[in-house]
């Protein structure tokens, strides 16, 4: 009894300690967030119209009410709108951020907006696996909308849910499941091609669970255990969850003939514990970077295989029996014992017991082992190098 109480004195001690520096932390995070001016009222008004349409299936979308966003997307090319920040909502703080991807935005929707290609390859660093759930518009209705864009004269509207699973988390080393609601627009505006994007997160995700970058995030490889928790020193033991998140994306370009497409995104994202939101703007802009890059690493190099050969790819690994999956992921098994011995992460026991012996892909399932396979394909399609050698 008396072992017992000073163990859970110690327990107690820790976790009176850990909270007290996250309170800190999310003290720190409030007062550096707290200067809430946003942007224009009609910006901000039609942000609230864009994520309420999301979730409301059978409303109508008045390109009237949402304007501002696209305006402002549209002159947002200078310093001084790029510091603009949108005001936080109920999904937490929010930030924004626009880029130019070196690509034409036909091929940009191509690649994107093709439910036959995982976006586990599009977005190898931040996305593990997705998928549309059933009776999402963009398999029902079989429109192409990189085919949309060539005659675009009136908008169109498709709604959707996806399942997305993202990698490990470069701070917590913890990754999460959800469902977003979906709402796509394409449109003309101004003499502009548009290409609106909204998703809003439905529920709390699941539950962190431990996942670990292995080498540098840049290889996009990891490995991905089913234990709760997190793998950084002194949160190890917190269920961790996104709460809440919502983005609103806007691609345009100049019309027909353009060698670039414009890339504007609003994001808002809500996590931690315990119900307390920890995340701040500059882990949002961090996070969004990580995705950018890893995007643009992908979409604008010059040997990106066509498309119809990609999803032929993941066509042929659905098609094929599990053994033959797990034989195929067996170089980067081996290459992964191999160097988990030397890293911090990989030498704890939850994941020792994965990947002793070759055998981390026995503990995956088929979804799994197939978006890892179609990462590792699109890698050496690149000549990118991972650890699998």
């Amino acid at each position: 009894m008396i072992r017992n109480s000073i163990i859970t004195r110690s327990i107690v001690c820790f976790a009176v300690m850990a909270f007290l520096v996250c309170g800190v932390a999310l003290h720190d995070s409030r007062a550096a967030d707290s200067v809430e001016t946003g942007m224009a009222k009609d910006v901000e008004a039609g942000l609230d119209t864009l994520i309420k349409a999301v979730r409301d299936k059978n409303g109508a979308v008045d390109a009237a009410d949402f304007a501002p966003v696209l305006d402002f997307a549209l002159a947002s090319n200078t310093p001084d709108a790029q510091k603009e920040m949108p005001r936080k909502r109920e999904q937490g703080y929010g930030i924004f951020m626009r880029e130019e991807i070196q690509v034409p935005m036909e091929k940009l929707v191509r690649y994107c907006y093709d439910p036959a290609i995982p976006p586990s390859v599009l977005f190898p660093n931040s996305i593990r696996r997705g998928h549309w759930l059933a009776g999402s518009d963009i398999l029902t209705k079989g429109a192409k909308l990189w085919e949309v864009l060539g005659g675009l004269e009136e908008p169109v509207v498709m709604r959707g849910v996806e399942y997305e699973e993202i990698t490990p988390d470069e701070f917590s080393g913890s990754y999460y499941g959800y469902n977003l609601d979906r709402l796509l627009i394409v449109m003309p505006y101004k003499g502009h091609r548009m290409f609106v994007s909204v998703s809003r997160q439905q529920d709390t995700s699941s539950v962190g669970k431990k996942g670990a970058i292995v080498g540098k995030d840049t290889n996009w490889d990891y490995v991905y255990t089913n234990e709760d928790g997190a793998t950084a020193r002194g949160i190890g033991w917190m269920d961790t969850y996104m709460y809440d998140s919502s983005t609103v994306t806007v691609f345009f370009d100049k019309g027909p003939g353009s060698r670039t497409t414009q890339y504007t995104v609003f994001k808002w994202l809500k996590a931690g514990w315990a119900n307390l939101n920890v995340v701040k703007r500059s882990h949002i802009i961090s996070g969004t970077r990580r995705f950018l890059d890893g995007f643009r690493r992908i979409i604008e190099d010059s040997n990106l295989p066509p498309a119809e050969d990609i999803a032929q790819q993941m066509r042929h690994f659905e098609s094929a029996p599990e053994a033959e999956l797990v034989a195929s992921l067996q170089p980067f098994c081996r290459k992964v014992e191999l160097v988990a011995a030397k890293d911090d992460v990989l030498s704890r026991s939850e994941f020792q017991k994965l990947i002793k012996d070759a055998g981390y892909a026995d503990h995956l399932n088929k979804d799994e082992l197939i978006n890892d396979l179609m990462k590792q394909f699109i890698k050496s399609r690149l000549g990118i190098v991972h650890v699998s050698g």
